[in-house]
Order: C-alpha cells, then sequence, then structure tokens
C-alpha cells in the first residue's frame, strides 16, 4: 500500500465504459479538497487484502449484462463473496450505476453492498442506483457521503475548496465523440429475409481511436423527426417551445430529437409517468410487475401517451424521460486488415403492433436517415474480456448466432493478418441460409485458404423442426471437449436470453457426456473454463 488505511478515505471503483471511473475521481479529489486523506482504487488494479483494513469506504460499480459485474471488477466480487475478506469493520456507502431497461438494474452494486453488510461492514447511507442519466444523481450521492462522515472521518489537512470544480470529467459523451465518415453501409440479408440486417462501415482516420478485435463501437443516433413531430402532436405541444437549460435556450423539437430516449421506455419510466398522470388503467398496469414489463418491451414513449393520457406539462415530460445514450456494436474488422476503419453489422429494429411499426432509434438512423460520407459520432468501447489468445497456435471455437457473428469477423480477418497457425472452428446460427447467412462469401473464402477449419450452421427455420446452435454443441460435443482439452478458447455471442444460456446448457450438457461427470461436476468444470477464460461471453 502507498499509505496507511487508517484515518484514510478509501474510494474504489469498478468501470467498464469509465462513468464509474469518474464519479470515484471526483469523490476523490473532493475528500482531498475537504483536507481528507484519500486513496482511490481500481478494483483490477488494487491488492485485495487493503480492504481488510478499510476503515471508510465509497464504493462505486457499474454492472454488465445479466446483473454481472462489469470484467474489471470480477476478480474483486468473487474475492469479496469468498472466505478470504474474513471480518471486515468497514463503514461504507455503495452507488451503483446502471440501465433500468435491463432486468438486474444495478445489481453489481446491490450484491457487494449486501456482502459488505454481511462481513461485518456498516452502512453510512443506503445503497442508491443510478440510471443512465446519473450525473446529477451520483454528485449528490457524493454531497451525501461526506455529509455522513463528517465528524467520523478526521481530516489531516486544511480545507482547500477555493478553486475545485466540483463536476464529473467524463469522456465518453457525444461532445468528446469522434465524428465518423459513413463510407458504406449496404443490406446483409436479402429482401426476402424475415429481418434486415446492416453492414456499416466507418473511417477513423486521424481519429485516434485504436480498437482491437472483440472490442465495440459506441454510436449516437438521433430520434426521427417524424416520431418527433407524432409525440408533439399528440400531446398538443409547442415544437418551438422554449426550453431553458443551464447556458442556453433550445427548441423543444430540437431536444427530443437530439437529447432523449424516445423509443425505449422502461418500468421506471412507466412509474414516473404515472406518478403524474393518475391515470387509474396505468395505475393498473403498474400492480403487475410481469405486465408492466411486456409492455415496455414492446412500446415506446408514444404508445405511453397514447394508451394512458393524462395531463402533463413539457418540463413534466422532459423530467420523465431518459436522456438519449449510445447504443454499442461489436467491430466486424480488423484494423490489421483494414487500416484506418471499422465495420459494424447492425440489425434493423422494427416492431408492428396495432397498425403502427416503432424502430429502432440507432438502426433507423444508420438506415434510413444517413448518407454515405455523413458524419456519425462515435466512442470506443473496450471489450477487455473478449480477446483473441496472445499465443497464434492456440485454437478457438467461435459461437454465434445473428449479428453476434461480427466479432468473429474480426478475429478471422485479425488471424489471418498474423498469419496465425491455430485452429479456429465457427459455429452460426440463424433463420435461413438462402436470406440470412450473414457474411457467407468471406467466411467461405476463409475456409478455402485455409483460416477456418470447421464451419458449422444452423439454420432454425430451413426445417419444420427448429434447430439451433445448442443443437450443434450437442451433435459435435466429443469433437468440441477434445478441442477445449487441446487448450482451445470458447467464445459465444448472441442474445443473452436466449441464445447464451442454451449454449451453456448444451456445453455443461457435453461436458457432461464426455467427461463421465454428473451436472454438478460438470458445472464445477465449466466454471473453471471461465475463470481460465477459456470460456468468454460476449452477449447483449
Amino acid at each position: 500500500m502507498m499509505e496507511t488505511l487508517d484515518n484514510c478515505l478509501y474510494v474504489l471503483f469498478g468501470s467498464r465504459t469509465g462513468n464509474s471511473k469518474a464519479v470515484a475521481t471526483l469523490a476523490h479529489e473532493y475528500a482531498q479538497s475537504l483536507g481528507y486523506a484519500s486513496v482511490l482504487s481500481d478494483m483490477q488494479h488494487m491488492n485485495f487484502d487493503d480492504i481488510k483494513q478499510v476503515q471508510y469506504l465509497l464504493l462505486i460499480v457499474s454492472t454488465h449484462g445479466e446483473g454481472e459485474p462489469p470484467v474489471q471488477a470480477e476478480d474483486f466480487y468473487s474475492y469479496l463473496h469468498s472466505d478470504s475478506p474474513g471480518k471486515l469493520a468497514t463503514q461504507y456507502a455503495v452507488l451503483g450505476l446502471g440501465d433500468s431497461s435491463y432486468r438486474y438494474f444495478c445489481q453489481t452494486g446491490e450484491d457487494l453492498d449486501k456482502r459488505l453488510a454481511a462481513l461485518g461492514g456498516r452502512q453510512l447511507m443506503p445503497l442508491k442506483k443510478c440510471d443512465i442519466d446519473f450525473e446529477e444523481t451520483a454528485k449528490n450521492w457524493i454531497l451525501q457521503a461526506f455529509e455522513s462522515l463528517e465528524g467520523q472521518l478526521p481530516r489531516l489537512n486544511k480545507p482547500r475548496k477555493k478553486g475545485f470544480i466540483f463536476d464529473l470529467k467524463l469522456n465518453d459523451n457525444i461532445s468528446s465523440a469522434y465524428k465518423a465518415e459513413l463510407i458504406d453501409k449496404h443490406m446483409l440479408t436479402t429482401a426476402h429475409s424475415s429481418k434486415k440486417v446492416l453492414h456499416v462501415s466507418l473511417s477513423l482516420k486521424n481519429s485516434g481511436i485504436e480498437y482491437l478485435p472483440g472490442d465495440a463501437l459506441g454510436v449516437y443516433g438521433t430520434n426521427a423527426r417524424s416520431m418527433v413531430d407524432e409525440l408533439l402532436d399528440t400531446l398538443n405541444f409547442d415544437k418551438a417551445y422554449p426550453v431553458k437549460e443551464k447556458d442556453s435556450t433550445r427548441l423543444l423539437k430540437d431536444l427530443l430529437i437530439h437529447d432523449y430516449e424516445l423509443t425505449l421506455i422502461t418500468p421506471l419510466v412507466v412509474r414516473n409517468y404515472a406518478s403524474l398522470v393518475n391515470n387509474p388503467k396505468l395505475n393498473h398496469l403498474l400492480s403487475n410487475k410481469k405486465a408492466l414489463e411486456n409492455y415496455t418491451s414492446e412500446s415506446d414513449i408514444i404508445d405511453l401517451v397514447k394508451d394512458y393520457p393524462g395531463k402533463i406539462t413539457v418540463e413534466q415530460l422532459l423530467s420523465v424521460l431518459r436522456k438519449l445514450s449510445q447504443r454499442l456494436y461489436s467491430i466486424a474488422s480488423s484494423r490489421n486488415a483494414v487500416g484506418d476503419r471499422a465495420d459494424i453489422t447492425v440489425k434493423i429494429i422494427e416492431n408492428t403492433k396495432d397498425g403502427r411499426t416503432r424502430h429502432g432509434v440507432c438502426s433507423s438512423f444508420l438506415w434510413e436517415r444517413l448518407d454515405v460520407s455523413d458524419r456519425v459520432p462515435v466512442t470506443l468501447e473496450t471489450i477487455a474480456k473478449f480477446r483473441l489468445p496472445e499465443d497464434d497456435h492456440v485454437p478457438i471455437i467461435m459461437i454465434a448466432a445473428g449479428t453476434g457473428i461480427a466479432p468473429y469477423r474480426a478475429f478471422l480477418q485479425e488471424r489471418a493478418a498474423r498469419k496465425a497457425p491455430g485452429k479456429n472452428w465457427l459455429i452460426f446460427g440463424e433463420r435461413n441460409r438462402n436470406t440470412d447467412y450473414l457474411y457467407e462469401e468471406e467466411l467461405i473464402a476463409f475456409k478455402q485458404v485455409g483460416y477456418i477449419e470447421k464451419i458449422n450452421t444452423a439454420f432454425s427455420r430451413d426445417q419444420k423442426e427448429k434447430f439451433y446452435v445448442s443443437h450443434l454443441i450437442e451433435q459435435s460435443a466429443l469433437e468440441i471437449i477434445q478441442w477445449i482439452q487441446d487448450g482451445a478458447i470458447v467464445y459465444v455471442c448472441g442474445s443473452k436470453d436466449h441464445m447464451a444460456v442454451s449454449v451453456r446448457q448444451s456445453l455443461i450438457k457435453a461436458i457432461a457426456q464426455v467427461m463421465h461427470l454428473d451436472n454438478n461436476a460438470a458445472i464445477a468444470y465449466f466454471e473453471t473454463l471461465k475463470a481460465a477464460k477459456q470460456y468468454q461471453e460476449e452477449v447483449y
């Protein structure tokens, strides 16, 4: 340790996109400005035994996927849930960052808060959960935390508030995004497909963005003007209504196009709206958790105000809406192969109900509202947990469904560019071979020149009985386990709710069958693969 943790504040963060780090950095610097001794630490770089010595702790952590810790926090999360920490005498407060559109909102923060209490820690204040528009909530949490610490944590220096700016230093918002030029877009699916999947190429020339295979691009889209007009007409709001912000005034229509989430609503948005309009039917919907989840999964803000009307002002509407956030897309190219370019694979989101079609904000932005040579705001999302092995001799098994193929196109380009001798096996699933075989010509070319050892495909709707990648895993159980025992890394990319779950189950079943293990032993073996990074997931 650099300094003793006695009479010292320990500010700990687990961050994937940098938001938790920004909050932790502000808390740490604010502590120092108040005269407190403070240590700032990243969960992935800390000495875990330090936690036994901590007396005062502020913990800020995000949540990934299905309530899982971000990769940077995985090892600390596991350590804290083991027997190693022993009894703690820590006074602590936890801030969870998340997205309320996900089922397990801020689950990692909730888990760590409960675990610290179970280990003997004492809450300075209750767990606080932040949604994607987290800035003000996070800053208020920091102020409240220091109110709780007043009189307990001794000041070692005189306060030096002069010149200190109490604000978050964020580097992942649209103002700092690189404006990439759109250089190509075309459909990967045919006109007869039941879905639309788009290939997009963006120029990163002079961007300074250095991505690796497995990383993602965050793309900032805008809402369709037609959708904003329909919302304003439904509410009978003036499109030119002036909305006052901190240092400026903007027109309501412009704000709704660029700044607010309209295509996606969450249970929290519905509850906040319900508290303003007091619609009896909506109040009844809130009483049924499952019905509420179903409604939000297939509805947008226009549905909400039409289905459950009520009297609401412009300012109230804006207080209900979430800020428009970037959409993440796995990068489908290797810089070693394509240079200053990044490709992404985008499923066009369309949902028709009651005669009205709802569109995904970013997919429709890329497909319908941008032309070649237009600029697209993008940021890099580093996915350190989803990486090719450093040793080019290591074999890999890539399992994908739908647009989950994207990172594997990058993997294959990279291995070809490096002339990697390691074997590559692709297991890919889609609906129909003739209409939905994404990147088919490229994949066949890779196989012909020897950069793919095996391609197995499952086209679920080409036969009477549905057939998925999970079935391919069970059919190829012996060979898959042989590859794993030879050191192969298994990658899985696709839907978190269905595909990833069924793949895990089929792989555990294959382990049990081939290695002659009972289910519990097979699960334990699977967990060792995960711990050794021999099984890696990127699901959405």
